[in-house]
């Protein structure tokens, strides 16, 4: 149907139901967008999610990937702490077992310290020369007491005088006597003899290991039965 309008000037009004909606005015939103804060504030969002889209999303998924290998460390340093554990027990026990064996040693070392005076004194002995004592002593003066060890007295006569000084020089050359001194000589008659006493003081010294050949007690047995020293019981 053809309509014509008769009122040349007046616009024709439209019915529907968009009636009453108004367009945005495009001058009015090209004005507010042209603010410089706004724009800056637009920017900065789009610039913010830009970034993010560039480097949090890969380290995200790259932490992602990294997690079983987290795991795995953590295992790990679990059993390196047991293992450390392990350890710190075994050298506790070892330094237990060191102080023990070492306090053996020291009673090991006392055990012989008199069977080495005796011999030591037995073999500087010359001839035409006996014993009569030996004692231990206490220490003669503060600076003996400090040395420590043990110290003794011999007592014994001699048909030589010369013999008792070979006596003391003997017993200084030996490796575990020292201080061999004479503290009193004398002169008696035994049956008949006129015979020469004398009292010597002497201390034992722990010898130089260099000079010492240490051999297990089993071999010192099989060395004297071979030589004839005696046989072993059965």
């Amino acid at each position: 149907m053809i309509e014509i309008n008769l009122l040349p000037g007046a616009k024709r009004k439209r019915g529907g139901k968009g009636a009453g909606l108004k367009l945005p005015d495009v001058e009015q939103l090209l004005t507010v967008v042209k603010d410089p804060w706004l724009m800056a504030g637009v920017s900065g969002w789009v610039l913010v999610t830009l970034v993010l889209a560039v480097f949090y999303l890969p380290k995200r998924s790259a932490v992602a990937d990294l997690r079983p290998q987290l795991e795995a460390a953590k295992r790990e340093e679990v059993r390196l702490q047991a293992v450390l554990r392990t350890k710190a027990e075994a050298e506790a026990k070892r330094e237990s077992l060191t102080t023990q064996i070492n306090a053996i040693r020291d009673i090991d070392r006392e055990r012989y310290i008199w069977p080495h005076i005796l011999d030591a004194i037995t073999t500087a002995l010359p001839v035409y020369t006996w014993l009569d004592e030996i004692t231990p002593r206490a220490a003669a003066d503060s600076a003996e007491a400090a040395g420590g060890g043990v110290a003794l007295q011999i007592t014994g006569k001699s048909a030589d005088i010369q013999a008792v000084t070979r006596f003391i020089r003997n017993l200084e050359e030996s490796p575990f006597l020292q201080n061999a001194t004479t503290i009193q000589t004398g002169q008696v008659n035994e049956q008949g003899r006129n015979v020469f006493t004398f009292v010597l003081n002497v201390r034992y010294q722990r010898p130089d290991t260099t000079l010492l050949t240490m051999q297990p007690l089993a071999a010192t047995l099989v060395q004297g039965v071979r030589s004839g020293g005696g046989r072993p019981g059965r």
